[in-house]
């Protein structure tokens, strides 16, 4: 395995694995090839074994990986209990053959008994390399309840974010369609700069913690990690692309003037200089064009996105840009066709927000049955889930004549997100308020009352 030091592990005075070891384990496993690609599964791991560790192992059951990792409405929690139980046997043939590659020489094995989701490890020893005859249950601490769904994934992003700035050894985010760096690719820039590594794994982690937006501390902790990746390497355009997308983002969310107007001029510099490092990325264009519509540049916003679409048709991350200008400026039909493209040619192992902009946008080009169909295909594959994607939800439903599936969505709105005031957003944000006042009014007919 590449950059990999020591695969052994250590037993403390209670005969069990070390926890910086088993983590360790752990992160050389998501990091394999073996789970390139499965950034769901990763992260179902990643959940039991630290929820092991927290001393939580017999709490684990479907239903709070349904709530903590895939998150989602209570409504829905049945549907995805039935996907937690598809994904752990994905996870347990994945692990198989993880060991019989990539981990052939690990001295750290994960297992996940059938019948169950608290993980087993095995130590095997050096001299064999053969599993002992029997299994340590591991503890570990990562997401609490009571947070869940996006609430869980940013309590991970968190430790992530710790984790990174305080150690050398970070976890490398392997398995998005983004994340196209091989590991012969990944070993070059390590020997030519470890920091490069560094600046660019903390990037990729950052790209995950964007979306969804409406939430400071979310993206506080996502502008965290992008800063960290500029003071490591300042050569390295990402970095500056993805400090830019989070500042812009806050400058439009903010009610405090003066803090979007700081974070609106150092969004144009941090997009500048990324168009400086690396013009021919589509990351950088896109970063432009997030930066362009924050100001209130239609014009440009639209060309830098296009362009951004058309040098990097398979970056999710990507995508999730330039779908949202496209959206805003009230280009549907070009929202729909990019995206149901860009479906039809890359396997996702979970949602992205480009799923839920051709939502919005079917909803807007008066395609209720098929702006429905988009966000559920989204969350079921695990994607952002917030107050914009439910009030969609609700005002399709609404439109339909789905009043019973309305009503429940207006009521989980205001009772989930209480200062919720989405339609007064979207007429913030779309370069047409109209749009922005249908949505409002589908949800005032559904009954959702705006907080006052």
């Amino acid at each position: 395995m590449d950059l990999n030091k020591d695969t052994s592990t250590a037993l403390n005075e209670s005969g069990s694995p070390a926890p910086k070891d088993v983590r360790a384990a752990l992160q050389r496993l998501v990091r394999s090839s073996t789970f390139a690609g499965s950034q769901r599964l990763q992260d179902f791991l990643v959940y039991v074994v630290e929820e092991s560790l927290s001393g939580r192992a017999d709490d684990i059951r479907a239903k709070t990986i349904a709530m903590d990792v895939y998150g989602g409405t209570p409504s829905e929690m049945s549907r995805r209990e039935n996907v937690v139980r598809v994904d752990a046997g994905r996870l347990r043939r994945k692990l198989t053959e993880f060991y019989a590659g990539d981990g052939l020489e690990e001295g750290t094995i994960f297992d996940l008994p059938k019948g169950g989701y608290a993980p087993k490890i095995l130590v095997r020893s050096p001299e064999t390399l053969q599993p002992p005859p029997f299994g340590l249950k591991i503890r570990a601490n990562t997401w609490r309840r009571p947070f869940v769904g996006v609430v869980g994934l940013f309590a991970l992003a968190c430790i992530v974010v710790a984790v990174v700035l305080l150690s050398t050894k970070l976890a490398d985010p392997v398995g998005s369609p983004t994340d196209d760096l091989s590991r012969d690719e990944r070993s070059a820039i390590f020997d030519a700069s470890p920091m490069r590594l560094q600046a660019v794994n903390l990037a990729n982690t950052g790209r995950d913690l964007i979306f969804p937006a409406l939430e400071p501390a979310r993206l506080d902790a996502a502008l965290t990690i992008f800063k960290g990746a500029i003071e490591n390497d300042d050569s390295y355009f990402g970095g500056h692309a993805g400090a830019a997308q989070v500042a812009a983002t806050i400058a439009v969310l903010t009610s405090d003037a003066d803090l979007a107007n700081e974070m609106l001029n150092y969004a144009d510099a941090q997009a500048n200089r990324a168009i400086e490092l690396a013009p021919e990325t589509g990351w950088s264009q896109s970063a432009m064009a997030w930066v362009k519509f924050a100001m209130g540049n239609w014009p440009e916003a639209i060309e830098f996105a296009q362009r951004a679409q058309r040098l990097a048709p398979h970056d999710v991350h990507v995508l999730e840009f330039v779908s949202l200008v496209l959206l805003y400026s009230g280009s549907f039909e070009q929202v729909v066709t990019i995206s149901e493209d860009s479906l039809s040619k890359i396997e996702l192992d979970r949602g992205y927000v480009f799923q839920n902009a051709m939502g919005s946008a079917k909803f807007h080009l008066k395609d209720y049955a098929g702006a429905v169909s988009a966000f559920e295909r989204a969350m079921e594959k695990g994607g952002p889930v917030g107050p914009v994607s439910v009030a969609y939800l609700m005002a399709s439903h609404q439109m339909l004549g789905n009043k019973a599936e309305a009503q429940a969505l207006s009521e989980q709105l205001s009772h989930e997100w209480p200062d919720s005031r989405v339609d007064a957003l979207f007429k913030k944000l779309f370069a047409n308020p109209k749009y922005g006042e249908d949505l409002g009014e589908a949800m005032r007919q559904a009954n959702w009352k705006p907080p006052s």
